[in-house]
């Protein structure tokens, strides 16, 4: 009986210390706080300055192909605009 008592003891023990190895893992791969934050405002910037680029090079192409006709007229509106603030 005291045999049996030893064998499951061990056994406990070892499966423990597994258990304890693999929190140590996820611990060693799981990012802190400020590490998350960080990375959430890199991909939202990321998102943004990509969703930016992607509707004005849409707006571009639109306006080649003569679908947006009035985009030109923009476009000159707004040199002129920022032209004039830079004298």
């Amino acid at each position: 009986m005291v045999e049996l008592d030893d064998a499951v003891e061990h056994e406990g023990l070892e499966h423990l210390t597994r258990i304890e190895a693999d929190l140590e893992e996820i611990k060693r791969r799981t990012p802190s706080p400020r590490h998350a934050i960080i990375n959430g405002l890199f991909q939202g910037a990321g998102a943004l300055v990509g969703g930016v680029v992607a509707l004005v090079m849409l707006g571009w192409l639109l306006s080649l192909l003569g679908i947006i006709p009035g985009l030109g007229h923009i476009v000159e509106a707004l040199q002129s605009a920022t032209s004039h603030f830079q004298r």
